[in-house]
């Protein structure tokens, strides 16, 4: 399973909302208030977080593809 790297934190949020991807790697400086805000809210969807060997790496336990008639909220999307 491969790993893509996102280089920001939106691009991140993104990438984790997508649906496409299940390994995230947040390639770019993060400060604490955003990395435990997307732990707060990845941890919701049940994701992991490891630190890799030099980036924090996001794993998402299943891919979440909301269907088109569901409304966006926050237990189905990051913010």
């Amino acid at each position: 399973m491969s790993v893509v790297q996102a280089k920001s934190l939106n691009e991140a949020e993104e990438l984790l909302n997508s649906g496409m991807v299940k390994k995230v790697e947040l390639a770019f400086s993060i400060n604490s208030d955003e990395f435990f805000k997307l732990a707060l809210e990845c941890g919701d969807r049940g994701a992991k977080i490891t630190k890799g060997k030099k980036f924090f790496v996001i794993t998402l336990k299943k891919w979440v593809i909301p269907s088109n008639e569901t409304p966006a909220s926050k237990s189905n999307v990051l913010m």
